[in-house]
């Protein structure tokens, strides 16, 4: 399986600063960013029908917050994972399609409203 999932004008997209912009392209053209996405689709699929909080698959690959969120709202905006409406230690929980299992799912993107301070969308924290 090899995932490369670049939904945003043909990138994984970025925060909005120069250095997010230079990071994001550069795992782009490397091949960093399919790596990760692959990796986090084997992950989803070794957990099954239990899936993954941003903060359990950080906890197994060791990659920080900002790449874990990154990769899960990727896949989820390209359709490749589902968002369920079930929390686990505050975080909320991620399956493949196959895996949802009739459970309600949340639509990837931000929350409605206007916050001075991001959201995370997999924790609800102010970021």
């Amino acid at each position: 399986m090899n995932i490369n999932a670049l939904p945003y004008a043909g990138t994984s997209g970025w925060s909005g600063s120069d250095t997010s912009q230079d990071r994001a392209r550069s795992a782009d053209s490397s091949g960093i960013t399919g790596h990760r996405q692959t990796a986090l689709m084997e992950e989803l699929h070794d957990a099954g029908t239990d899936g993954l909080t941003w903060k359990e698959f950080s906890d197994l690959t060791g990659w920080h917050h900002g790449t874990c969120s990154g990769a899960l709202s990727v896949l989820h905006k390209s359709g490749h994972i589902c968002r369920l409406d079930l929390r686990r230690g505050g975080c909320l929980v991620y399956v493949l399609p196959e895996n949802v299992m009739g459970r309600d799912t949340g639509e990837q993107g931000r929350r409605a409203g206007d916050s001075s301070r991001p959201i995370c969308l997999h924790c609800g924290a102010e970021q």
